[in-house]
C-alpha cells in the first residue's frame, strides 16, 4: 500500500514538473490563447457570405464554389496534394490552405507567398491588382468596402482562370479582358439573381448597386465566424486547465519548444506568425515540364527570398493534410522526419503511385542536384540545416501534440453537424 501511494506521489510530482517547465516556456515566449469568437453584429452579412461560399454562382461556369477547395469535412482545405483547376483536368502550383482563424486581426498576409496583404494602420492593401493598392487606389469604390486581408484575398480565386473563372471562351466571365472586368461581371451576375439580391439588400440596406468589394467583405464575415478555432486541448491548457493535455502531448509541446525550436517560426497561440516567411528546404515537383516555385521570391521587392513561404498556423493540423505548400508530405510523421534531417529526407523524396494517381497530369520531381542544393542552401536557420535529429521517443511525443494536442474537437471530422450548418 505504501509503495502504491509513493508511486502516485511520484507521478504527481512528475506531472507538476512538466507543467512548471511548460509554464516558464509559455510565459517566456508569450504564447497566449486566441481570443474567443466575437459574433458579428450584422447577421445578414454573415448569411450572405455563407450563401456565396456554398453557391457555384461565383464561378465562371457555375460548376464549383469556394467550398470545392475549402471543404469543412476536409479541414477547410481539399485534401489534395496540389489543388486542381476549375474542371479538374489540370493542377495549380500549390495546395489549398485551410481557413481556420483567417479572420483574426493578426492575419494581415494571405496566400502562401503573401501576395495579398493589409496594413491595419492606414487601411491600405498590397495586391497583384495595382488598382487596389496604396492610399489612393483607382478602384476605391471596391477597396472601401473591404476591411481586412481576408476580404481582399477572397476575391482573387474568383478572377483566376485556373481556379474559378474558367478557360477563355467558356463563359462571359472568362472572356473578360481584365480581372477588374471579370469582378464587375461577377458582381452583376450575383445582384441579378433575385435570391442573392434580397440577401445583398439585407446585408447592405442603404446600398442599391453592389461590387466585388461587397461580396469579398461578406465572404470574410462568414469565414471569420464559421472557422474560428480556439478549443483545442492546447488552448485549454494555455487558459490554465493542466488536465487538458495528456502526459505525451505535454512532452510533445516541450519537444516543440525546446528541442525542435519550432516556436521560433510557429509563434504565439496560433502556432504560426502570419507575417513570417522562411525556407525549410521543401522538395519540389510540378506538372511537366518541371517549373520551380520561388514562393515569396516571385513577389516584387522580395526577390531575395527565394523558396520562402509564409509560415502557416499549425492548429487543427491533423485535419489539414497533406502538408507543406505543395502537399509534399502525406503525414505529420513525414513532416517531423523532414525536420529531423532535411538534407537526407528531402533528397530521398519521391511520390508513390497512389499519390501520383490523384494528380490528373504527369508530374515531374526536381532531381537536379544543383537546384536541390540551391533550395537547401536557402534555409537560413542553422539548426534546421544541421538537422534536429529527433529520437523516436521525441518524434512520438511531438506527433501526439501535433495530432491531438492542437486539434479543436469542433473541427474533428467526419461529423455531420457542421455540414448541415453549411446547407449540405
Amino acid at each position: 500500500m505504501k509503495k502504491f501511494i509513493l508511486l502516485i506521489c511520484m507521478a504527481s510530482a512528475q506531472a507538476e514538473t512538466i507543467d512548471s517547465i511548460l509554464r516558464k516556456d509559455i510565459d517566456f515566449f508569450e504564447i497566449r490563447p486566441i481570443a474567443e469568437k466575437q459574433l458579428i453584429q450584422n447577421r445578414p452579412l454573415v448569411e450572405l457570405g455563407k450563401r456565396l461560399f456554398i453557391s457555384p454562382i461565383l464561378s465562371g461556369n457555375k460548376n464549383i464554389s469556394c467550398m470545392t477547395c475549402h471543404d469543412p469535412k476536409l479541414g477547410t482545405s481539399d485534401g489534395k496534394i496540389l489543388s486542381q483547376n476549375h474542371n479538374g483536368k489540370d493542377i495549380l502550383a500549390r495546395n489549398s490552405q485551410n481557413l481556420f482563424n483567417t479572420g483574426l486581426p493578426s492575419r494581415i498576409h494571405l496566400f502562401w507567398d503573401g501576395r495579398v496583404s493589409f496594413n491595419p494602420q492606414d487601411k491600405t492593401f498590397k495586391t497583384p491588382e495595382e488598382s487596389f493598392n496604396g492610399l489612393n487606389p483607382k478602384r476605391a469604390d471596391i477597396t472601401s468596402k473591404m476591411s481586412s486581408a481576408l476580404s481582399m484575398q477572397a476575391i482573387f480565386p474568383i478572377a483566376s482562370m485556373e481556379e474559378m473563372r474558367g478557360s477563355f471562351g467558356e463563359n462571359e466571365i472568362s472572356n473578360a479582358k481584365t480581372n477588374l472586368e471579370a469582378w464587375d461581371l461577377i458582381a452583376q451576375r450575383v445582384q441579378s439573381n433575385s435570391g442573392m439580391k434580397q440577401l445583398l439588400l439585407k446585408a447592405y440596406p442603404n446600398q442599391q448597386i453592389f461590387n466585388i468589394g461587397h461580396l469579398g467583405e461578406a465572404l470574410a464575415a462568414f469565414i471569420r465566424e464559421e472557422f474560428h478555432s480556439d478549443g483545442s486541448p492546447f488552448h485549454r491548457y494555455l487558459k490554465g486547465d493542466i488536465t487538458a493535455m495528456n502526459a505525451k502531448e505535454k512532452e510533445g509541446l516541450r519537444v516543440f519548444i525546446q528541442r525542435g525550436k519550432c516556436i521560433a517560426c510557429h509563434q504565439g497561440g496560433e502556432l504560426g506568425l502570419n507575417t513570417f516567411y522562411a525556407s525549410v528546404g521543401v522538395p519540389q515537383f510540378s506538372k511537366r515540364p518541371f517549373g520551380i516555385d520561388l514562393g515569396r521570391g516571385n513577389i516584387q521587392g522580395e526577390n531575395f527570398k527565394k523558396y520562402f513561404f509564409r509560415t502557416p498556423s499549425l492548429l487543427n493540423l491533423s485535419s489539414t493534410g497533406p502538408y507543406m505548400h505543395n502537399g509534399a508530405y502525406e503525414t505529420i510523421r513525414d513532416v517531423i522526419n523532414h525536420y529531423s534531417n532535411i538534407e537526407i529526407f528531402s533528397d530521398a523524396f519521391d511520390l508513390n503511385s497512389d499519390r501520383l494517381n490523384q494528380i490528373p497530369v504527369d508530374i515531374e520531381i526536381n532531381h537536379d542536384p544543383k537546384a536541390k542544393r540551391e533550395i537547401f542552401n536557402s534555409i537560413q536557420a542553422p539548426f534546421l540545416k544541421r538537422g534536429l535529429n529527433f529520437t523516436e521517443d521525441e518524434k512520438d511525443a511531438l506527433e501526439a501534440f501535433l495530432t491531438n494536442g492542437i486539434m479543436d474537437p469542433k473541427f474533428k471530422f467526419p461529423q455531420e453537424q457542421p455540414l448541415r450548418h453549411l446547407g449540405r
